[in-house]
Order: structure tokens, then C-alpha cells, then sequence
């Protein structure tokens, strides 16, 4: 082609507002035109044909544009969006229209209620073979469970709304505040996931599914509006802030718009102070110092893990399988968390495939009662007229609501179970059993963990320890 040659007014644009969506334009032979972060480009070409590259968070996308003329294109950028946000593809009316609906009403009881906890889930695919049947064993496999594990309700047609030919089910209700279980058992798979409910938040789980559930791309949000929106920019924020997690460099994504809108939502600052107190780039996380922030169990688990004088709340489950993963592994160096406890039952379960934190079962409480006896029958510390007593208060301690026998408030006589002098106690019974301690250290795991598969640790351990 000739200097001569015509050249054609072109504007690019997208139908998503993609900040930091980064575009590379190259002609015919592949020569590169434009490298910029933009979501609009605006220039002269030459009659061809042109290859456009757009590159959002960890999605690639490629168009091929054919110019003979002055043109608009307005391109539709086909991100994953898990939430029926943002005029992605999941915007359809018959996916939005329940999400917003049953967000600002109880599915479960008074409709007029507006509920603290929304379970939204959508077919990536509207018509696919089966729908109706799979979209009610989806929702059936689903229930919820308070912190002693006992039952709080079932997901059914009867408290959930279900729309089979949109592929849609949701499950909305008001909950009293604290800590609760999502289950999710099928055949032989089952998760669990930790979650709160919050003041003045909706704790919300979005979750698309084919045949079976993507929880690779499920996530929580605790929002503090109250409602989905199909227009609000919270869940791909989201998305950008877990991309982070997965490698700290990405940071650089966040545009300083992005930063500016996160400080609007608690609970994306608060997940970026997780990030920086693992991470220890105190620098970035100054410009979120001052900003309302939702506080989640993985701050004070990881204040608490740095602070060696200060015991941490093991009845309280971080919401990020990272931070439960970084519980599990520094536990070895002290005895983190009480046994018996929530996050004792769960250690032996734990799943870290996923973002969130989540396990497969919660260890019955009699089973641990029992190992615990078999320690203290081995535990040097404890003489042998009082194992029986420190064994029957052991048992109460873990497990008040499962055990007949009365809590008795003393330990080796007049010591109450909750005082730093019993913990160390426990500690060092704990020690006193095999090599139990040292196995702890060198594997890095929980001593509560080695001493429920000592057999198994024990010979490991011994072969690494092999001259």
C-alpha cells in the first residue's frame, strides 16, 4: 500500500466497562499498530483486515476486523462472570431479574423480610439435557448447619425459588448472627464451607453450575448495600483482588480507579488487609488504613499468629482456604489452637483446591473425646488418680451439647479448664506422648493432627530420620 492510500476513521469500544482491560492491535503483517490499557481506540487505518487482542485480568480474547470504510465497532468482551453482573453474557433477564428480586426478599419465610443471606446459582449454559431434574437435585444437595454441626435447614422447592426453564435457583433468608456450614453432599462428594453472618451485611454465595457445581468459581461476598445489582462493579473487583492473591505482582492491575472504588466495600478492603499482613507490604496497605473495613476471622487468626504471646480464636474459621492452609502449617511450632475446637475437628478434612476455605467433614466430637482419653492414659504429666477426672473434663470442654456428663470447672484440682496453666498443661501431655512433639515440628503440622494418625506420622517421621 501507497502513502496514497485512503485511510478510514475507526473507533473501538466495548459494551463492558473493563478498566485496566489492555489491547494490542496488529495489521495484516502482524505488525504491531497499538499496545495500550485502554477500553476505547481511536485512529486512522488502512484498508485491511486487523487482529485486536484484549487481555482483562487472567481472559484473552481476539476479534478480527475487517476495515473498508469509516466504523463504529462496539465488541462484546465475553469475561467469566460468575454473577449475573456487569452486561457480560450472565446478564440475561431470566438470570439478573431473580438475582435481584429474591436479594431484597426472604425465599424461605416472610417475603417481606429483607434477608441477610442470598444463595444465587445459574446454568452457564440455559439449555442443556436434564435441565429440570439437575436443577432440583443442585438444590436439594444443599443445606445449611450451625457451629455444633447440628442441621438448621435443608435447601427445597417449598423455601427456595426455582425457575427450571432459566436454570435458575436461589435460596434467601434472615439468620441470626454468627457463624454457619454450607453443605453441599452429592453421592460421595461433599464441601463444606464456613461463613458469618454480619450486621448490617448480606452474606451472599454466587455459583454457576453445568452438570455439576463450579466451585472453583463460586464466591462469598459480604455486601453492605443489601441487593445484587446487575450494574455494580463489587464482584469483578472481586475477581481482580483474588488474582492478586494468586500472585502479589498482579497488584500493579488494581488501577488507582479500582482502589478508589474498593474503599466503598468493606469487605474488598478487608480482603486486602489479609493480603498485606501476609504479605507484608505495609506500603500498599496505608492506602486503605483509614477506610471502613468488615473484620474477618483471617485478620485477627493472622494478628494472632504473629503475636506468640496472644492465643488464637480456634472457633472461629478464617473465610480463605490460604489462611486456614497458613494455620495448619505454622501450628507445629505451638500449640495454636484448643483441642477439640472447630478448627481442630476440621483440620483432617481441609480442601485448599478453591479460593475459599472449605473441608469435607466436621470429626465427630466422640471420636476426639476418646483419642483424647488414650493421651492422658500415655501422658506422663497426669497421675493416675486423676486421669479420670482430667479425661471427663477434657470431654466436656470439647463437647458440652454431645456429652450427658456435667462440666466440671476444675482441672488437677483447683485450676479452671480455660486458664493458660490447663492449656499448658494439655501442651505438655501432648509432648509427653512418643515423639509426638518432635513429629510436629519436623512435619509442620498440628500436634492434634499427628497424635489422630500417630502410626502413620510416627513412620514417616522415623524414615526421615533414617542414618
Amino acid at each position: 500500500m501507497n502513502d496514497s492510500d485512503p485511510k478510514y476513521s475507526i473507533h473501538i469500544s466495548f459494551r463492558q466497562p473493563l478498566e485496566g482491560l489492555q489491547l494490542v492491535l496488529v495489521d495484516g503483517t502482524l505488525n504491531k499498530i497499538v499496545e495500550e490499557e485502554t477500553q476505547k481506540l481511536e485512529l486512522s487505518l488502512l484498508k485491511g483486515i486487523y487482529q485486536l487482542k484484549a487481555s482483562f485480568i487472567d481472559y484473552f480474547e481476539e476479534y478480527f476486523l475487517t476495515v473498508s470504510q469509516d466504523e463504529h465497532f462496539v465488541l462484546d468482551y465475553h469475561y467469566p462472570m460468575t454473577s449475573p453482573s456487569m452486561e457480560f453474557a450472565t446478564t440475561h433477564e431470566y438470570f439478573s431479574n431473580p438475582a435481584e428480586t429474591w436479594s431484597r426478599k426472604c425465599t424461605s419465610s416472610d417475603n417481606n423480610k429483607i434477608p441477610n443471606f442470598f444463595f444465587f446459582a445459574a446454568a452457564y449454559d440455559r439449555d442443556f439435557p436434564n435441565k429440570e431434574q439437575t436443577v432440583i437435585e443442585l438444590l436439594t444437595s444443599f443445606s445449611l448447619f450451625d457451629p455444633n454441626g447440628k442441621l438448621y435447614i435443608r435447601f427445597r422447592d417449598k423455601n427456595s425459588f426455582i425457575d427450571p426453564d432459566a436454570s435458575v435457583l436461589v435460596f434467601s433468608a434472615r439468620l441470626k448472627k454468627g457463624m454457619y456450614f454450607l453443605q453441599y453432599e452429592k453421592e460421595k462428594e461433599r464441601r463444606i464451607f464456613p461463613f458469618y453472618i454480619y450486621d448490617r451485611f448480606q452474606t451472599q454465595f454466587l455459583l454457576r453450575y453445568k452438570q455439576t457445581p463450579d466451585f472453583s468459581n463460586s464466591f462469598f461476598y459480604y455486601d453492605n448495600k443489601f441487593g445484587f445489582n446487575r450494574t455494580d462493579d463489587k464482584y469483578l473487583l472481586l475477581d481482580k483482588i483474588q488474582y492478586v492473591y494468586k500472585d502479589y505482582s498482579n497488584y500493579k492491575l488494581l488501577t488507582p480507579s479500582d482502589r478508589s472504588a474498593i474503599k466503598a466495600h468493606p469487605y474488598l478492603v478487608a480482603l486486602l488487609h489479609v493480603l498485606h499482613l501476609v504479605t507484608e507490604n505495609e506500603q500498599d496497605s496505608l492506602e486503605f488504613a483509614n477506610v471502613p473495613i468488615l473484620y474477618l476471622p483471617d485478620i485477627a487468626l493472622l494478628t494472632a499468629l504473629k503475636d506468640s504471646k496472644q492465643q488464637i480464636n480456634s472457633d472461629q474459621l478464617p473465610i480463605v482456604s490460604a489462611i486456614m492452609a497458613k494455620c495448619m502449617v505454622t501450628a507445629g511450632k505451638k500449640m495454636e489452637f484448643r483441642p477439640g475446637s472447630i478448627m481442630d475437628r476440621v483440620l483432617d478434612s481441609l480442601s485448599f483446591d478453591i479460593f475459599w476455605n472449605n473441608f469435607s467433614a466436621v470429626e465427630d466430637l466422640l471420636i476426639m473425646e476418646k483419642l483424647y482419653n488414650e493421651l492422658l492414659d500415655k501422658s506422663k504429666i497426669f497421675s493416675k488418680n486423676i486421669k479420670r477426672k482430667a479425661t471427663q473434663i477434657l470431654a466436656n470442654s470439647i463437647a458440652p451439647e454431645l456429652l450427658k456428663e456435667e462440666r466440671l470447672n476444675t482441672l488437677l484440682g483447683n485450676n479452671p479448664i480455660d486458664t493458660p496453666e490447663s492449656d499448658l498443661k494439655f501442651i505438655e501431655a501432648i509432648k509427653s506422648v512418643g515423639d509426638v512433639s518432635k513429629i510436629s515440628n519436623k512435619l509442620n503440622l498440628p500436634p492434634t493432627t499427628i497424635l489422630r494418625n500417630y502410626e502413620k506420622y510416627d513412620d514417616i517421621y522415623k524414615k526421615m530420620n533414617l542414618k
